[in-house]
C-alpha cells in the first residue's frame, strides 16, 4: 500500500525541492502515457465476433475510460500534481510564518539572545 500524503515528512526548507522533483516525475510519467497510449490499444486479429468483442473488452480495460489502467495512471499523475501544489503552498505558508515570527521577535542578535 502506498503511503498517504499525511505519511510524508519533509523538512520545511526542502519543500520546494521536493515539489520540483515530484513535478518532474509527474511530467515524465504523463509524457510517457501520452506517447505510448496508442500502443496500449490493439486491433482485432480478425473480424469474428469473439475477436472483436474480446479486443473491445481489452481496450476498455487497458486504454479507454476513467477506470482503465491508462485512466488510473492519469488520476495518479493528477494526484502527484495536487501534491506539488500542496507542497508549494506549504512552502509559502512556512516562509510567511517564519517572516511573521521574525517580525514579532525581531533580530535576536541585536538583543544578545
Amino acid at each position: 500500500m502506498a503511503p498517504a500524503a499525511a505519511d510524508v515528512l519533509v523538512h520545511p526548507d526542502k519543500l520546494l525541492d521536493v515539489a520540483r522533483i515530484v513535478e518532474e516525475q509527474a511530467n515524465a510519467l504523463e509524457d510517457q502515457l501520452l506517447t505510448r497510449l496508442g500502443q496500449l490499444r490493439i486491433d482485432a486479429p480478425s473480424a469474428d465476433v469473439i475477436s472483436t468483442q474480446s479486443i473491445q473488452a481489452w481496450n476498455t480495460l487497458i486504454a479507454d475510460g476513467d477506470r482503465s489502467y491508462a485512466g488510473q495512471v492519469r488520476e495518479y499523475v493528477a494526484g502527484l500534481k495536487r501534491l506539488v501544489e500542496q507542497l508549494r503552498t506549504a512552502a509559502k505558508d512556512y516562509k510567511v510564518s517564519e517572516e511573521e515570527k521574525a517580525a514579532v521577535f525581531g533580530d535576536r542578535g541585536k538583543h544578545g539572545a
